[in-house]
């Protein structure tokens, strides 16, 4: 049922009390929006920003010299200068479709609106030899502001699907613009056939270094004093550390950009300065997935970044169900900026699974099971668990398949002081992992990483300290939470602290007083021995995968690495391969062999690799 927001016969009021605003869904948000909108149709309208408008606007202006100088436009005058904005292409990033050894999806946002097609050439070299018309799409954003007004945002995204691929092989590509101009030379590897070799790496909880909103002078470079042993730019860090390392891909558990940088899944309204108490409004701005593209363009033009949403990425700005009384979910922004596979159910666009190698990957929306933000809560209607047991079988049923990696944004199984564990999604997807044996749970939310021991029917299977072998079959789960992609960090529970290796500080153990949160906005209270590796800092994981012959040991050894390039814990999964798995094939030469860094773009200097 849809609660009533304003009095009859009154115009929806930028004064919706905080109580109410806090248990709106995202399409009850959406309905308060358009009447909004609706109510002021000759409001005072701040100008429509685009690509080259955020990317000035942000102090980004050698940013934007640098993407008009690479597609060959004039870098003069132009956005920074309140001239007209020269076109070019900035964000370029690649995600697998269903098939990756078979399909790439590629992306970017143009800095103005084209007058004529753009097109993808692609082509086993330089010299391409086929061309497809990419598609544009336009994603208009009416936000609006704590004074009555709206400010508005005009951007234009593309997308070219290359398709009919030959598995394993290297592809170069550019897009070519209206008038000539190209982006520089990129290349991309397809998945290999068969089983295969590879490192793939995962974090959550990234956002963009730096300002991040041209509509107050936001930043969510809000580090404390006392966190000092991280990078100056600790996103920037391990985004450098990831084009580095050149994997197969790249897993986000959520939490991608932090346009709305609240995440409680209020209503939106730009409140910045923030008043003393609590509005219930969300503060908004959709440029900021500009500077994100753009930040991460150095590697996510040449390696597959394959997303899930967290809480941060609900924005009920955007109507994405556009049948007659269709309810809206917050992801209408996102089907114009990202392609990601579409083999999941058809209302959950972030839930969607891929195979590489031996590896079957499945990527889950914790929004539609989460206790503690349940503004989105069971939105799919039981079909996303449906789903989920359906694919954890037929992958577990796969004799190819070795190791399942599940990636989702809240936690199963985590202790920090802020989210902790989140009992919807452990009683709804834990029996699943149990069932079907998954051997690795990437996890965002909590702002820290921590990696559990094995878990199974809820009871530590066997404790696993930096460095240990697990058994998935026998041992159970392990959880880890990587929500340490580099905003500003949690802390632990009282009690609590750091456990990793190199640490110098005290070490509380394995035992912490921990809590799960549950329906009501309670958090029940849990002593936990699971909690085997903390690090209440910044880190990535990299995970290499080696499959074995029929019959042998397949091992999938995770790595944490923290952002100043420092090995902090590690873990090996290892099963056996089943009777009826294909032959071991070599490492691809595509893969990590050979420098992707695209022309006209650099690794940032002062970040730390590995």
């Amino acid at each position: 049922m849809t609660r009533a927001l304003n009095p009859p016969g009154e115009t929806p009021d930028v004064g919706v009390p905080a109580a109410l605003a806090a248990q709106m869904t995202i399409g009850e948000q959406n309905d308060w929006l358009r009447g909004f909108l609706r109510a002021r149709p000759v409001s005072r309208r701040r100008a429509l920003r685009g690509a080259a408008g955020a990317l000035a606007g942000l102090g980004m202006v050698g940013g934007l010299g640098e993407v008009l100088a690479a597609c060959g436009s004039p870098t003069g005058g132009g956005a920074a200068a309140g001239g007209p904005v020269p076109l070019a292409l900035t964000g370029r990033h690649l995600s697998f479709g269903a098939d990756p050894t078979a399909t790439m999806a590629i992306g970017g946002e143009l800095t103005a609106k084209p007058a004529g097609k753009v097109f993808l050439d692609i082509g086993a070299d330089a010299n391409y030899g086929t061309s497809l018309e990419a598609e544009v799409r336009e994603l208009i954003s009416h936000v609006p502001q704590q004074d009555g007004s709206i400010r508005s945002a005009d951007q234009f995204f593309v997308h070219g699907l290359a398709d009919r691929l030959s598995a394993g092989q290297r592809y170069h590509y550019r897009f070519r613009l209206p008038g000539g101009g190209t982006t520089p030379d990129a290349v991309f590897s397809t998945a290999p056939t068969g089983r295969a070799p590879f490192t793939f790496t995962a974090f959550g909880d990234q956002g963009v270094n730096g300002p991040t909103s041209v509509i107050e002078a936001f930043t969510d470079d809000y580090y404390k004093p006392d966190d000092s042993r991280r990078t100056p730019q600790p996103a920037s860090s391990l985004v450098a550390m990831i084009a580095k390392r050149q994997p197969a891909f790249h897993l986000l558990a959520g939490d991608i950009c932090y346009a709305d940088p609240t995440g409680y899944g209020h209503p939106v309204k730009n409140t910045v300065p923030a008043p003393a108490t609590s509005t219930g409004f969300d503060n908004f701005d959709p440029t900021t997935w500009t500077a994100y593209f753009h930040s991460i363009e150095f590697t996510a033009a040449t390696t597959p970044w394959m997303f899930a949403t967290g809480n941060h990425d609900m924005e009920a700005v955007y109507d994405d169900n556009k049948s007659p009384g269709g309810a809206t979910h917050g992801y209408g922004g996102h089907a114009a900026r990202l392609d990601l596979p579409k083999n999941g159910p058809s209302n959950c666009p972030s839930v969607y699974t891929f195979k590489y190698s031996n590896v079957g990957v499945v990527s889950l929306d914790g929004n539609d099971l989460s206790t503690e933000i349940p503004t989105n809560a069971g939105y799919s209607g039981g079909a996303q668990v449906s789903w989920a047991r359906q694919t954890l079988s037929a992958l577990r049923a796969d004799p190819n398949i070795d190791f399942i990696v599940v990636f989702h944004h809240h936690c199963a199984y985590a202790t920090s002081a802020s989210h902790a564990s989140d009992g919807g999604v452990r009683s709804l997807m834990s029996p699943l992992y149990d069932e079907f044996s998954v051997d690795l749970v990437v996890q965002g939310h909590n702002h820290q990483y921590e990696r559990s021991s094995p878990i199974k029917g809820g009871r530590t299977g066997v404790q696993a300290p930096d460095g240990a072998t697990v058994h998935p079959p026998t041992d159970g789960t392990t959880y880890i939470c990587v929500g340490s992609g580099g905003r500003p960090r949690y802390t632990w529970q009282p009690g609590e602290t750091d456990r990793y290796r190199g640490n110098t500080g005290p070490d509380s153990g394995t035992h912490v007083t921990s809590f799960v949160n549950v329906a009501g906005g309670g958090k029940t209270p849990e002593q936990v021995d699971w909690s085997q590796a903390r690090y209440l800092d910044y880190a990535v994981l990299a995970v290499d995968v080696a499959p074995g012959a029929p019959g042998a040991d397949s091992s999938m050894t995770v790595r944490a690495i923290s952002d100043t390039g420092q090995e902090i814990d590690a873990v090996t999964l290892v099963r056996k391969a089943g009777p009826g798995a294909g032959a071991v094939a070599p490492k691809p030469a595509a893969l990590g062999s050979w420098d992707r860094t695209p022309t006209g773009l650099s690794v940032p200097g002062g970040v730390q690799t590995w």
